[in-house]
């Protein structure tokens, strides 16, 4: 059965994906229970939505503190995005971490040298992006609380070895994949709003080649970019580390936003960061919500069809976009 979801659950929806505490985040998975259509084909989102109050209400009453030592399956996101370094052992992964963040983790010939999760602070540009280096993934071992911070990661960069033959790197993909989908995990591309999504999380992917310093991967690009886009690195001599930076962006599918007074030149040293799709009346918000009440109208250089041009709310903004808000 269709779920139908209504204008109002998908605005509700989109209030939680844009949420960055708990408490925002339980008042908009509260507005989605409230509004979104009650049959048999809403069933299970009903379900996963009542779940995810109750966990988050148990988390703000301090119900989970009996537990000891440090929480594991989340990180505190920062930045634009939060991007998580996902791979088998000794893929590069924490060197990748270290040439791209001010984070110093342990790098290390063995395997396994990683055991914690630990988030580094990426900049494209004046956008910053967190990246999480997780401890390594295969068939035959991978810590269990690491599925939940792949799962709420807005990307994948599933890192491999360059160094290896092709078809080793295929089938160490595909285990990844299978690994991963046993915990309701779906690799994909680009992520789409489906009525699966609640129970199946979606999670962007590009595959990372490290050890580009060691000559051409043509031929494991090719094989592997039938999977997702392809990327190679090498932390050594700092090939493809801007291209990564610009594919991450990318792959976030995020725009920026500077804000101008009136009569001054705009602000353009900290863009407001939104989804892409995001209009007018979504930047105000984010710079104030009182702002929203107040609001007389907006003027936009970038994407109207002359600089300072009046636009209405639903106008869909553009990266690189500034506005100047005008309040009564």
């Amino acid at each position: 059965m269709p779920a139908n979801l209504t204008a109002d659950f998908l605005k509700a929806r989109n209030e939680f994906r844009a949420a960055k505490d708990r408490h925002d985040k339980l008042v908009a998975l509260e507005k989605m229970l409230a509004t979104i259509p009650k049959h048999k084909g809403t069933d299970h989102m009903q379900a996963d939505i009542k779940r995810r109050i109750a966990k988050l209400k148990e988390e703000t009453q301090g119900k989970s503190s009996h537990r000891k030592g440090p929480q594991l399956d989340h990180i505190e996101r920062e930045g634009a995005g939060q991007v998580v370094l996902l791979g088998p052992p000794n893929s590069g992964k924490s060197s990748l971490l270290a040439a791209l963040t001010n984070a110093h983790p342990e790098v290390a010939e063995y395997p396994y040298s990683t055991v914690l999760p630990l988030p580094g602070m990426m900049r494209f540009e004046d956008v910053p992006i967190q990246l999480v280096d997780l401890p390594p993934m295969s068939a035959e071992y991978s810590e269990s609380w690491l599925y939940s911070l792949v799962r709420h990661a807005d990307l994948c960069l599933l890192t491999l070895d360059g160094s290896l033959q092709a078809e080793e790197l295929a089938n160490t993909v595909e285990e990844i994949i299978l690994l991963l989908e046993e915990h309701h995990i779906r690799l994909v591309r680009r992520k789409e709003i489906t009525e699966e999504e609640m129970r199946v999380r979606d999670v962007p992917c590009r595959i990372v080649l490290t050890r580009g310093d060691l000559g051409d991967l043509a031929s494991r690009v090719e094989e592997l970019s039938d999977l997702f886009p392809v990327i190679v690195t090498s932390p050594i001599d700092r090939t493809g580390l801007d291209a990564l930076r610009e594919g991450v962006f990318v792959a976030l599918d995020v725009i920026r936003v500077y804000t101008k007074l009136p009569g001054k030149p705009a602000d353009m040293v900290e863009p407001y960061v939104l989804p892409v799709g995001s209009t007018a009346l979504d930047a105000v918000r984010m710079v104030h919500r009182d702002f929203v009440d107040r609001l007389k109208y907006i003027r936009v250089w970038g994407s109207g069809r002359f600089d300072g041009q009046q636009v209405p709310s639903t106008h869909l903004l553009a990266d690189r976009d500034i506005i100047e808000i005008h309040l009564s």
